[in-house]
């Protein structure tokens, strides 16, 4: 459907970009007063009832939150001529445009090609004002947004006309009513789509990672789908016959061997923020702007992958023992998961056929987390685990199963997925069709890299003294991870930022997971603690009653021997993924302090919820260059 006929079904109905996100050094133009929270996209999908059913899908109901702009951003920055109401509605009908305004400012953005929300929603929001859905989409508040906006700014109406363009869009009502409820145990980073990280000191509270402290990320609107309703398609093709599972099939153990699989799942932006502008100019590009608690470690029960492919007729077995030949072409695995967004575009994502194939690659077609049902929020009932690969090749509620030549490529979102190189701009990233033939050169992230943090203590914590006079120390816990199914050989951990390591204890994993786990195969976490002697600098002055700073950090090497780096200089890419360099965290020890005090700053208060939408720069431990004085 192209734009013109999507909007005559949907009448003046229209959605905002997903997420562009750009820079902190202009002040924020839009400010909720409830809560503040960083939200998102929506995405719910237009079918049925005709165009008044969709209006009303889209507009139905008031919103809550009172809109505030900041008049410094109201004015032109970039001379463009006067336009009128009918000259968008020309450049959208006739030239076929994308064309929008905000704040009295009208904007092309036809060639953002490389939205991260998908092309569609660009497409919706063809000819309108912003103002009413970023009252809503709250996830815009980064001021950066418009700094990038100039970007495409053609022109300007006039007050009268800008008012009338804001007056005349409908208001638009919050289409997630049905997720799932929240958890309080998580840090919220959106709001709309929900997701959210877990907070680092908690991560090491249980091997296990409970479903309250395990992050959720979230692409789009959570379906409810009934068990009892529930199918997976095998599509028919390169070796596979058309195959329908329910629920039940994957369930019953006499049509399915069940296995047990524990494993880390980390979203390939995980730590995105440590990226966003540590090259001057350059924000990090994709949502959410995780901090550092996109990670997890649980058990999943299911079915393997390579079962349910012999199930539908591929000889996995005889390929895997080079008896038997790959069907030609069939170079993939592709998953489409049952959420969609507003336009009907489906999450989907691949694996490589090796991976599906492996019999040591446990990548499995899970129903249970820890135990229980999978919940809503993690991709209820039936989800993807696929161990050592980026969180995103972990499809959630999924639909279907496709042998194919080429990764699924559908709705956009692998876009966001690639680690381009340290000098690829943001500009390419977003106008993707005309950069495209560099931009493909770079794959979708598969294995992740080797990863460790230190989680206790918190960054800004005030640490009483431990240790005997002479010999004081700090103990520091934390988790680790080989990333693609590679071990811990090492954890090193610092007290000085890194001018001196010392050995981490390695804490044993629990039986049953050493029992699954081979090398190649290991793909849980590896906790770690130690207690770091403090230098005899550091004693002399604890002991003189002055207060000492210390800089903690960790550094893991796998059992490749790969290691982390230590400058996030070293794996710079706009799209913030992998990225695994040292993390820091200042603590203060203080001789008068009878008790450890928790810092402000030690469960991330520098997420946009409790800062009006926007992050602080620099983070304290981010290790970020320092703001430019004007």
């Amino acid at each position: 459907m192209n734009r013109i006929a999507l909007r005559a079904a949907l009448g003046s109905a229209s959605a905002l970009p997903f997420a562009l996100y750009y820079s902190d050094e202009i002040k924020l133009a839009i400010k909720s007063d409830n809560d503040n929270m960083f939200s998102g996209i929506i995405a719910t999908s237009v079918g049925g009832g005709g165009p008044l059913s969709a209006i009303q899908t889209f507009f139905g109901g008031s919103n809550e939150e009172k809109f505030k702009v900041d008049p410094e951003l109201t004015n032109p920055t970039k001379p463009c001529p006067l336009l009128t109401i009918d000259d968008m509605r020309d450049m959208v009908e006739q030239k076929d445009r994308i064309v929008v305004s905000f704040m009295g400012n009208v904007f092309d953005v036809t060639d953002f090609t490389g939205h991260p929300g998908g092309y569609g929603r660009l497409e919706m929001v063809a000819g309108c004002d912003l103002e009413p859905f970023w009252k809503v989409y709250t996830q815009h508040n980064r001021g950066h947004i418009l700094q990038y906006l100039e970007r495409y700014k053609i022109g300007h109406l006039s007050d009268e006309e800008a008012e009338l363009q804001r007056s005349s869009t409908p208001e638009f009502s919050n289409p997630y009513v049905n997720d799932p409820p929240t958890f309080p145990t998580l840090l919220t980073n959106t709001r709309h789509p929900y997701n959210a990280e877990g907070r680092l000191r908690n991560l090491t509270d249980s091997f296990i990672t409970p479903v309250g402290h395990h992050y959720v990320r979230n692409h789009g609107l959570v379906p409810d789908i009934d068990p009892e309703e529930y199918t997976l398609t095998v599509a028919a093709g390169y070796g596979c016959k058309e195959k329908v599972y329910s629920l039940k099939d994957l369930k019953n153990p006499r049509k399915f061997n069940h296995v047990k699989v524990t494993t880390v799942i980390q979203c390939n932006g995980n730590r995105r923020e440590d990226f966003h502008f540590q090259k001057e100019g350059i924000p990090a590009f994709g949502p959410p702007h995780w901090v550092a608690g996109a990670i997890g470690n649980a058990t999943w029960t299911g079915v393997r992958l390579r079962d349910i492919l012999q199930a539908s007729g591929l000889d996995v077995d005889g390929i895997s023992l080079n008896k038997a030949k790959l069907p030609e072409g069939a170079n993939n695995v592709s998953f489409k998961g049952y959420d969609h967004d507003e336009v009907g575009n489906n999450y989907c994502c691949s694996i490589p056929v090796e991976k599906a194939l492996d019999p040591y690659g446990d990548t499995i077609v899970a129903f249970e987390m820890n135990g229980e049902d999978i919940p809503r929020s993690h991709g209820y009932p039936v989800r993807l685990i696929v161990p050592g690969n980026a969180g995103a090749r972990n499809c959630k509620f999924l639909e279907k199963i496709t042998v194919t030549p080429n990764p699924c490529l559908d709705a956009g979102n692998w876009k966001q997925y690639a680690v381009h190189a340290p000098d690829v701009p943001l500009y390419k990233l977003a106008e993707f069709e005309e950069h495209h033939v560099e931009l493909k050169m770079d794959p979708v992230v598969q294995e992740m890299p080797v990863q460790s943090m230190i989680t206790v203590p918190s960054a800004g914590d005030t640490l009483k003294v431990e240790g005997p006079p002479d010999a004081p120390y700090v103990k520091v816990k934390g988790v680790s991870w080989g990333g693609g199914g590679s071990g811990i050989s090492r954890v090193d951990v610092s007290a000085d930022g890194g001018k001196n390591f010392t050995r981490a204890d390695l804490i044993e994993k629990p039986k049953d997971v050493q029992e699954r786990e081979r090398r190649g195969s290991e793909w849980s976490w590896q906790f770690f603690e130690r207690e770091i002697p403090l230098s005899s600098e550091q004693v002399k002055a604890i002991k003189s009653g002055q207060k000492v700073e210390l800089e903690l950090t960790s550094k893991a090497l796998n059992t490749a021997w790969n290691v982390q780096p230590e400058s996030a200089d070293t794996t710079f890419n706009a799209h913030g993924c992998c990225v695994n360099h040292w993390y820091r965290v200042p603590v203060t020890v203080d001789p008068a302090a009878k008790e450890n005090k928790r810092g402000p700053v030690g469960d991330f208060e520098n997420k946009p919820g409790v800062n009006g939408g926007k992050f602080r720069t620099p983070f304290k431990n981010l290790n970020q260059p320092p703001k430019k004085s004007n």
